[in-house]
């Protein structure tokens, strides 16, 4: 820990802010390419200043994407031309400090890192190759490692990685922190997880990569200034949050990435230090394993593995003795020839080892058990395959660095290398040549294909195009929800406000708002036209427009909130200096995963245009936990309307949200369950992978239980995968329980009520439920069972007696999305607004005014970090009327106190309000 040089509370290294004062703790970004030094000579920390298409070293290194930002780093990967475009790692150091004194302690604590680094000679670490100093900004190059992280690899196939793989990736993973804990002094790495091990795509061996936290043990007993390290929250071990990180701490790590990868439990998304036995979780898993992985997690770190010899002990044992693998690993990468018998060519397949049946069985083993690496594995009767193998012969002995700290900073360049033999060279050569060749028609392949970027003259804004999905950011230059019978006017509106036609483009955008008047999007570009040439300050709407029909609908009542918020305040001139309100549109589609794509253009937006100064999304937990946590890094507020999940709590201080957690609404709907329903036993349907479900799940049962109810079973399926709920509903139905509580989203429930058979069980769950598109018509027959938790609706007032106190947003809303008064198609579109419109209204107006807050103190203009600190002061006394109820943030930026309903739907179909809400809900 360190503390605020402002009021001295203390808070973690990595913070740029302080969460008791709102002190910023980084100096603000240059609106320039180039960092800006301070006039104290200091650093101008700007968050991934290598942005894409950079040069440096004289045009050496050509930057080609951004990797990520963490401890003191910003890395990329880049091109070194010099070496016929060599694919490398560029890391620029990021400093928190903000003056002189404390960024030269920054600068040395770079410089060490590099010196260790380069001493480092371990053939699974990067090599460092270079290292430079432009102006104020310090690099290091390191070798590139192309292949997938685990934690890619995990998310992908979303399920438990195999025992005998993830053993022999944990081999190698002991075998580095074997040879960092033997130098001198011992590095310890601080932050093992899954992505920071890369398995290479071409050798297949586990690579340990970022050590921008790590730290040589030095001085340990000597007075000094703590610069201890937090790593990751989930893996990192309890001793280091208090600065007593240790050899140790990183086989702690290394236990929570193993159970991680072993269970498919993400241990991020729980109470930390907190671990299930591995085959409660995965069955299939050995005894052993399992108590060998409880002893590595132990929160005593005297109890636990003392060694990484030790806990490799325990592994290799384990693959001997279960697989029939025998340990061709030595110290330090090479392979001990002592252990492996001289190469034979595979014979028949052999029986299997003494306690062994089935399983995958050694072929050409010796009488010692060990197997060559290249020998095959073929299962008893089937044919051959090819699994991962132990590591081969490395190279030399590990290297003692004499000083990680010498004076005058002897870097890479003075560390010898190994030499190559020629002939590599020209073979180097050639394999270039064929990659560059290769290049040129993957290239030709990729323009012609389905995924393409198109870029208008503004930095960050664009799409990229994903199947027939517009990723990305846009004011108007691109159309994102054109599956209405508006569609085709707005994307001929797009590509007419591209070729700079604006008066074409503002007359489409009109014909295609009065042909769908509730569509909002050619509602925003065109009041956006009205404020372009004022000054103003810009907003992002980041939602879903493309994807399944729940994901659009949530997207569509997102720029409907927003919309009447932007035209509210320009309308009404409620910024001060007359400042108006301009929104950009960000689509991260159909996957959670493209929400990092669209953060990346968002992030450069901010640093090119200095009027956009925060962002409003994502309305679902598993885009809003991504997209908080890298807006965060980068200093840029983001206001969910609508995200629950528990995980976003104190996410990061530039994160606030106006919907209650799902704690929040477990509690009132356990209440109702057992108070209302009158229900003992209750049945739980959960999907462990996804955010929002598991933690609404794992707080509707805590609460349930506490309050000594009886849990009838907890069945798991998958979103978005009906078979899932299917294949589940039978146990769960043998259990007979009283009510169905459902932890997901209404296209899931809708399965569900599908196939429930006729009876009396009813079916409560959270927000989620709310979503109307999710249902199908032929789902409405079982549609009367449902009773659900929300976060608003739009009778609220006149249930709570408040008719006389209703906002005019409501009579606005109808105004401007059904201007004719023509009789509605649904409730809910024209006249009626859904909760999600209420909470990005909300929401919108929360954002506006946080920047308000800034405004009135005399500023022409905000930064993210001015709105940020505007946003705080939205507590106590200064909290806001909502059409949602109050809108009040802790410091943690959850709502304090905010209104939770209870719905149920009549036998006629109607959803209604229960007359009782939890929480406060008016200010008077």
């Amino acid at each position: 820990m360190t503390e605020c040089p402002n009021c001295k509370a203390p808070v973690r290294e990595e913070t740029r802010f302080c969460s008791a004062c709102g002190q910023r703790l980084q100096t603000q970004s240059s609106t320039s390419d180039a960092p800006t030094v301070p006039a104290s000579g200091g650093f101008s920390t700007v968050a991934h200043t290598l942005l894409p298409g950079m040069r440096l070293q004289g045009g050496r290194y050509l930057v080609k994407k951004v990797l990520g930002e963490g401890g003191m780093g910003a890395a990329a990967q880049a091109t070194d031309n010099r070496l016929d475009d060599k694919p490398v790692v560029i890391k620029e150091l990021i400093s928190d400090s903000t003056d002189d004194a404390r960024f030269q302690d920054d600068v040395r604590n770079f410089k060490r890192e590099v010196a260790m680094l380069a001493h480092i000679d371990h053939p699974l670490i990067p090599n460092v190759t270079d290292h430079f100093q432009e102006g104020s900004r310090y690099f290091m190059v390191q070798e590139y490692v192309e292949g997938e992280t685990l934690e890619e690899r995990i998310t992908r196939l979303n399920q438990p990685l195999k025992e005998r793989d993830v053993l022999i990736y944990a081999l190698e993973v002991l075998d580095v922190l074997d040879y960092l804990s033997q130098q001198t002094p011992p590095i310890v790495h601080r932050d093992i997880k899954p992505a920071n091990i890369i398995i290479g795509s071409k050798d297949k061996k586990a690579y340990l990569v970022d050590f921008g936290i790590a730290r040589a043990e030095v001085m340990r007993n000597a007075q000094r200034k703590q610069t201890t390290a937090l790593g990751t929250p989930g893996y990192a071990p309890p001793e280091q949050y208090q600065g007593n990180a240790d050899p140790r701490s990183d086989l702690y790590a290394l236990g929570a990435t193993l159970h991680h990868l072993l269970t498919n439990r993400d241990p991020r998304h729980h109470a930390p230090f907190s671990y299930p036995p591995v085959r409660t979780l995965n069955p299939q898993l050995s005894p052993d394993i399992e108590r060998v992985l409880t002893r590595a997690l132990l929160n005593d770190m005297t109890q636990r593995y003392q060694s990484a010899t030790a806990l490799r002990q325990d592994f290799v044992s384990i693959l001997q003795q279960r697989f029939g693998v025998s340990d061709s690993l030595g110290h330090y990468g090479a392979t001990s020839s002592s252990s492996l018998p001289a190469y034979s060519a595979p014979t028949t397949v052999g029986t299997p080892p003494v306690g062994q049946s089935g399983g995958l069985v050694p072929v050409g083993q010796s009488a010692s058990g060990a197997i060559p690496p290249t020998v095959r594995m073929v299962p008893q009767g089937g044919t051959s395959v090819t699994p991962p193998v132990l590591p081969p012969v490395y190279g030399p002995p590990p290297y003692t660095p004499q000083s990680l700290a010498a004076p005058g900073w002897a870097g890479p360049q003075s560390q010898p290398r190994r030499r190559q033999p020629w002939w590599l060279f020209l073979l180097l050569l050639l394999l270039v040549c064929l990659l560059i060749g290769g290049g040129v028609f993957f290239y030709q392949g990729l323009l012609q294909g389905k995924h393409t970027t198109t870029e208008p003259n503004k930095a960050g804004m664009g799409v990229t195009q994903i199947g027939n999905e517009l990723i990305g950011v846009s004011d108007g230059s691109y159309s994102f929800d054109t599956g209405r019978a508006n569609g085709s006017l707005m994307t001929q509106a797009a590509e007419r406000y591209r070729q700079g036609d604006i008066g074409g483009a503002t007359s489409l955008w009109s014909q295609a708002a009065a042909q769908v008047t509730s569509d909002a999007e050619p509602l925003i570009y065109l009041e956006n036209q009205h404020v372009a040439t004022v000054p103003h300050i810009t907003l992002v709407v980041a939602t879903m427009l493309s994807g399944d029909g729940s994901s659009v609908g949530a997207g569509r009542d997102n720029l409907q909130g927003a919309y009447l918020a932007q035209k509210e305040f320009n309308d009404g001139a409620k910024l001060s200096g007359g400042l108006k309100v301009r929104l950009l549109l960000a689509n991260s589609g159909s996957k959670s995963t493209y929400v990092n794509q669209v953060v990346e253009r968002i992030k450069n937006i901010v640093a090119s245009d200095k009027t956009v100064v925060g962002v409003m999304g994502w309305p679902f937990s598993s885009r809003a936990v991504g997209g908080a946590q890298l807006l965060g890094e980068a200093h840029i507020p983001l206001l969910s309307p609508t995200a629950t999940s528990d995980q976003l709590t104190g996410i990061s201080p530039y994160f606030f949200r106006v919907a209650p957690t799902n704690k929040a609404e477990a509690i009132a709907g356990a209440r109702y369950v057992a108070n209302t329903l009158h229900a003992k036993s209750v049945a739980v349907f959960v999907d462990v992978a996804e955010s929002y479900s598991q933690s609404l799940a794992q707080d509707f049962e805590r609460q349930w239980q506490s309050d000594g109810n009886k849990l009838a079973t907890e069945a798991r399926y998958t979103t978005g995968d009906g078979a899932s709920i299917i294949k589940a509903l039978p146990g769960v139905l043998a259990t007979h329980p009283d009510v169905i509580y459902f932890a997901g989203h209404s296209a899931d429930v809708n399965v569900l009520l599908l196939n429930l058979p006729l009876g009396n069980i009813q079916v409560m769950g959270g927000d989620a439920l709310y979503e109307l598109n999710g249902y199908t018509s032929s789902a409405r027959a079982g549609f009367s069972r449902l009773r659900f938790t929300a976060l608003a609706y739009p009778d609220e007032w006149s249930v709570l007696g408040k008719e006389d106190q209703t906002p005019g947003f409501f009579a606005a809303y109808s105004a401007t999305y059904n201007p004719s008064r023509n009789p509605p198609p649904s409730v809910y579109g024209y006249t009626r607004p859904t909760s999600d419109v209420m909470l990005s209204y909300d929401a919108m107006t929360a954002l506006l005014k946080g920047a308000e807050n800034i405004l009135k103190t005399g500023k022409t203009q905000i930064t993210p970090v001015d709105l940020k600190n505007g946003l705080a002061q939205i507590s106590g006394s200064h909290a806001f009327q909502g059409v949602s109820g109050q809108i009040s943030f802790g410091p943690n930026g959850d709502p304090v106190d905010k209104a939770v309903v209870i719905l149920h739907v009549s036998n006629d179909g109607y959803i209604q309000m229960e007359s009782g809400i939890e929480g406060r809900f008016s200010l008077k």
